[in-house]
């Protein structure tokens, strides 16, 4: 059961949209029929769809139970930084899809989640965490999952506002001398169809940016880390590869190899309730011990 007291607003709005808006529910026909069903009350008595809402009034949502995740809980090693009644922040381990897909519909950090958390507050009216970010299968690292649907509102509105932190590290091919800011629109590249999906830079794709800063130069590779200010499907891989400086190991953009070596060793959020600005790092999969150790310090 949730209530919430109409705010004074200047634009009219319907009871189905306040309360999907409340929610961070989907769809609005669902909310619809809650309303028919008589889940939803305004000032304890039944609401009406298509009724505007107005300011200082109390509407109390008899929520339907949650509905079970379509991904099955699976027993996997993943590690839990931290765990709240709001969100989840997890590293990922290198060969672990974020989510179920087309073709790995198990073995997933979703699968993973829902094995080891049996009590979920529901997003979308689904008893499983809300994807807030992704990162793909052969990168590892730090991942925010949301356990409820203000959470998974809240944060996908600073994601795309671009105020939640993210920073990498990457061992990439060559010498990557000096500090550097990487803009260019990436797209789907229609050469190359699923599942080896390509992204390419081109003049129509979307804005892309990513800062670079150099730790460790060699002639052979550097170690660099990488601050993305925009969040595109393989963004930091096309850059460096754009760059003249494939992301090791990358099979898709350089030099098959071992292991990609790309690691998301730091995630900086405001929690959704709290407005506490939290932080998190993890230190690179010790795969990475093949280059040397200059990636296990601090820099």
């Amino acid at each position: 059961m949730r209530t919430f007291i109409v705010p004074v607003q200047p634009a009219a709005e319907s009871l189905e949209s306040y309360v999907t808006r409340c929610l961070a529910h989907p769809s609005h026909v669902e909310v619809r029929g809650w309303i028919r069903a008589g889940r939803v009350l305004v000032d304890g008595q039944p609401g009406k769809p298509g009724r505007y809402v107005r300011g200082g009034q109390a509407i109390t949502v008899d929520l339907p139970p949650l509905r079970p995740h379509a991904a099955r809980p699976e027993a996997l090693p993943l590690p839990i930084l931290h765990l709240d009644d709001q969100l989840v922040v997890v590293v990922k381990p290198a060969g672990m899809a974020t989510h179920p897909s087309p073709g790995w519909w198990s073995g997933s950090c979703v699968n993973a989640l829902l094995g080891a958390i049996a009590d979920w507050p529901g997003v979308g009216g689904v008893a499983g965490p809300g994807v807030i970010h992704r990162l793909d299968r052969d990168t590892s690292g730090l991942l925010v999952f949301a356990r409820s649907d203000e959470a998974h509102r809240l944060l996908n509105a600073d994601l795309r506002a671009r105020r939640i932190g993210r920073q990498y590290l990457a061992w990439v091919e060559g010498a990557c001398e000096g500090e550097r800011t990487l803009s260019a629109p990436l797209r789907w590249d229609p050469a190359f169809e699923a599942p080896e999906r390509r992204v390419h830079v081109h003049p129509d794709g979307r804005e892309a940016i990513t800062h670079v800063r150099p730790l460790v130069v060699t002639s052979e590779r550097s170690l660099v880390e990488l601050r993305l200010e925009t969040g595109r499907t393989h963004q930091i891989r096309v850059h460096m590869a754009h760059a003249g400086h494939p992301v090791v190991g990358d099979v898709l953009y350089g030099t098959p190899g071992p292991t990609l070596a790309l690691h998301a060793r730091q995630l900086t959020l405001t929690h959704p309730m709290t407005g506490e600005t939290l932080t998190w790092q993890a230190p690179p999969p010790d795969t990475w011990r093949l280059w040397g150790e200059d990636a296990f310090r601090n820099p």
